[in-house]
């Protein structure tokens, strides 16, 4: 049926339209989707494992919506980054080589979530291998078990990282959703070099069980769709309380975020944007993005960004990430219980990691136990510099319900601080390259940040990729 449908650039209420009118069905959207990896993934990259039950969930979701079930996301095919944990016949590798053959046997609380709403997991996404984390000078979104992912918009273009093949295949249509992770600018980034919509919420909205760690302070997951709407949806069906994961408990209350969607709301909202050196058509681009949030009733206030050197990446993840990888490292069949039998695989097995492994290095010369003067010293340095004296205090002190930044700038700071940031698409350069907004609040401010996010949506229809 799909042969005679043009699924392109489809969304959620387009298809949950779709199922309720006949036109197709879950199976006939998930076979789309499949039917784009086989035609694009060889050039892309973005998609590392195909669920082979996936066409039999969507006839699954099939049955229930003739039996009159409806959920938010049923018959929805999302694509989940490798580095968050799926029960059956998908590993979990986060690209690495050592883990290439790890079956998690469960799915990750997020991922559960998703099923629970009915959605259809369609497979595991490339990323940047152990999300950038296993060394330096490696290109965003290489991994040795997955190989370059590339940009949808020009294959000389930066694709962005960590989550890569998650960006990637939500830009070039191979997914409707999918799910990224950042502990600093791993779905902001990717999102806006792939013209994508991605949402890093605040740090415990959505539970990190199961979720290969970086760093217990700034880990999240997220999702990454081609609308708000859709992205807003995906977020409202992960999150929520996890026994397991502290950072979860007592969510500050309020509606769903999808009633956000509505640009009535930002009438009156008072922005904070930065002028940054930016060239001339990055200007002109940025100059055009603001007139758009002043037409829709928003108020923009020129502001400056601390900038505080302490903000620099340091010691503190190297210490999070020992302690947290070998946590996780003791959950599983996995022959390696230390940092130090991974670097020891590794080393034995070279040719798997031709970027090297200084980053894994480093974390393996600290101790990992975080009672350490010098990390407690950082991570409060960065909760004071980034959050209190940084990001809460600038919010606070101009009354603003949220900052407006071009491209990606700035993400270190939200993240150290725990705090959200969406991302719009909004053009292209004369390069090919996409340029676009990023909104930024305090915690738990998703609701604000919807509101500004879709007020600017409005006004602008994301330019399609050149490539798939």
């Amino acid at each position: 049926m799909t042969d005679q449908i043009d699924l392109l650039e489809l969304d959620i209420e387009t298809a949950h339209r779709g199922y309720k009118e006949g036109t197709f069905t879950a199976r006939d959207v998930t076979a789309y989707y499949l039917g784009r990896i086989a035609a694009w993934n060889d050039t892309l990259h973005a998609v590392l494992q195909v669920n082979p039950d996936a066409l039999f969930e969507a006839e699954a979701c099939d049955r229930a919506y003739r039996k009159g079930v409806r959920l938010p996301l049923l018959g929805i095919p999302v694509l989940i980054k490798d580095n968050v944990e799926t029960d059956g016949l998908m590993k979990t590798t986060a690209g690495a080589m050592a883990l290439s053959d790890h079956f998690a046997r469960r799915d990750a609380e997020l991922v559960r979530r998703l099923r629970e709403n009915g959605a259809v997991i369609l497979g595991k996404a490339n990323l940047s291998e152990w999300a950038n984390f296993l060394t330096e000078n490696m290109s965003n979104g290489w991994s040795a078990v997955g190989g370059q992912t590339k940009n949808p918009y020009g294959d000389n273009l930066d694709v962005g990282g960590s989550s890569s093949g998650s960006a990637s295949a939500v830009a070039a249509n191979l997914t409707l959703l999918a799910v990224g992770s950042e502990t600093s600018g791993s779905i902001v980034h990717p999102s806006v070099h792939n013209s994508i919509v991605g949402i890093k919420p605040t740090v415990g909205l959505i539970s990190r069980s199961g979720i290969i760690p970086i760093s217990r302070s700034q880990d999240t997951a997220g999702p990454m769709a081609r609308t708000l709407r859709d992205a807003v949806l995906a977020l409202e069906a992960m999150c929520g309380a996890d026994p397991s994961d502290p950072a979860t408990l007592h969510i500050p209350a309020g509606p769903p975020y999808s009633t956000c969607l509505d640009e009535r709301q930002a009438l009156g909202m008072r922005v904070g944007y930065v002028k940054i050196e930016l060239s001339a058509e990055e200007q002109t681009l940025y100059d055009q993005a603001l007139g758009l949030l002043k037409e829709s009733g928003i108020e923009l206030i020129e502001v400056e960004i601390p900038n505080d050197a302490s903000l620099d990446q340091g010691d503190i993840l190297y210490h999070e990430f020992k302690l947290g990888v070998e946590a996780y490292l003791a959950t599983t069949s996995l022959p390696y219980k230390t940092l130090t039998d991974l670097i020891e695989w590794n080393t034995a097995h070279s040719e798997t990691i031709p970027h090297g492994q200084v980053t894994f290095e480093k974390a393996n010369q600290l101790s990992g136990r975080l009672t350490e003067s010098a990390y407690l010293k950082r991570r409060l340095d960065d909760v004071r510099s980034a959050k209190t004296d940084g990001l809460d205090r600038l919010l606070s002190e101009q009354k603003l319900h949220g900052l407006v930044l071009p491209h990606d700038f700035n993400y270190d700071m939200a993240a150290k601080a725990g705090h959200p940031t969406i991302t719009i698409p909004y053009t292209v350069k004369q390069s090919g390259a996409p340029f676009g907004l990023s909104f930024t609040g305090s915690s738990y401010s998703e609701r604000d940040l919807i509101r500004l996010a879709f007020a600017f949506e409005r006004h602008v229809t994301r330019p399609l990729p050149v490539n798939a």
